[in-house]
């Protein structure tokens, strides 16, 4: 496509102001057409900021003739029907995770999309963080035989039940520690064959949760998660067969902790682009990713995620739920024309 991509940004709020247009904005080859959000105040904004020309409540709104893609930043619930409402109507999507409130929604947003020859890439930036980038090459020949990965994933929100959800820990198992459970298929993507969860509860809202996956390869993967933190904290490390264990302690830098041939603790990668997060928070590669994927540009052995990867996590999430005494409740909601397409599926509570 030599033209410009042109781009709608829907739910214009903290997620779009903050780490989504930033890095947009530095991308070539777009233009930002349309700014929609049910508050006038936050479109025009957002408007002001793109010069965008058009400025909508809601998707139905807008002409899509004029418009290629968009970037979707909003709650569970309206992100897959406002997915479900573009796909259908041929525009391809990059949609915030964890991009429809469940399994079975995210079942259904897949089942459409099949088929669409539309590209629907979700918003699992840490998969583009520069350190994991690195991490995921470095041990990608000792990931061909079984590896323990370790998974530290920690963040203070949310602190409350939200967006449909009954218990904080549901809530931020679904919307924040999706994430942990997408690296974890990430670098060891065998079939999981059982899963063990547990957590220790500080109060009603403030856990730690300890999620073993045990792989039909042999593998072993640990998430420990909470929202016991004042500050977000994440690291990985990959153990191998051979001894050796790779550590990216945090997103700056990675270290070989253990190895027969040389020091404890030798520097293998560190980041030097503190100063604006490009590539170190993985926002700015994800969104080039996916402009490149909506121009058939992207590399094929670089696939992006997509919802079939949300479902991977979301059906992880859910046997770590039952095991938690946290049973997800939610179904799918209505598709497109506002009504189920099969009798089963039902309406979200």
């Amino acid at each position: 496509m030599s033209d410009p991509l042109r781009l709608a940004l829907v739910g214009c709020g903290r997620q779009m102001r903050q780490n989504l247009q930033p890095f947009l904005h530095r991308l070539p080859a777009h233009q930002t057409v349309a700014c929609v959000d049910p508050d006038p105040d936050l479109a025009a904004s957002m408007g002001a900021v793109t010069r965008a020309t058009v400025l909508a409540g809601a998707v139905e709104e807008l002409d899509l003739g004029t418009i290629d893609a968009a970037l979707i930043a909003v709650p569970p619930i309206p992100s897959f029907q406002i997915t479900d409402y573009l796909v259908r109507r041929g525009v391809h999507c990059f949609v915030e995770k964890p991009a429809a409130p469940s399994t079975p929604a995210l079942r259904q947003l897949d089942e459409v999309i099949q088929g669409s020859g539309l590209h629907v890439q979700v918003g699992f930036n840490f998969r583009y963080a520069e350190t994991l980038q690195h991490l995921h090459a470095l041990t990608a020949a000792a990931r061909r035989t079984p590896v323990e990965t370790t998974i530290d994933f920690y963040s203070r929100h949310p602190s409350a039940p939200q967006w449909g959800c009954d218990t904080t820990l549901e809530s931020w198992l679904r919307q924040n520690g999706v994430h942990a459970f997408d690296l974890a298929r990430w670098f060891s993507p065998a079939q999981v064959r059982r899963v063990d969860a547990h957590a220790i509860r500080n109060g009603e809202h403030r856990f730690l949760i300890n999620v073993t996956l045990r792989h039909e390869d042999g593998s072993l993967t640990t998430l420990r998660m909470g929202n016991h933190t004042k500050s977000f904290l994440m690291g990985l490390s990959v153990h191998t067969v051979d001894g050796s264990r790779f550590t990216a302690g945090s997103l700056e830098q990675i270290r070989l902790d253990v190895d027969a041939g040389r020091p404890a603790g030798t520097l293998l990668h560190s980041t030097r682009n503190l100063d604006d997060g490009w590539a170190r928070s993985g926002f700015g590669p994800e969104l080039a990713a996916f402009l490149d994927n909506c121009r058939g540009e992207a590399p094929t052995d670089k696939p992006a995620p997509l919802i079939g990867d949300a479902l991977g996590a979301s059906i992880l999430i859910d046997q770590a739920l039952a095991q938690l005494g946290s049973a997800p409740h939610l179904t799918a909601p209505a598709g497109g024309n506002g009504k189920s397409r099969r009798t089963d599926r039902v309406e979200v509570r």
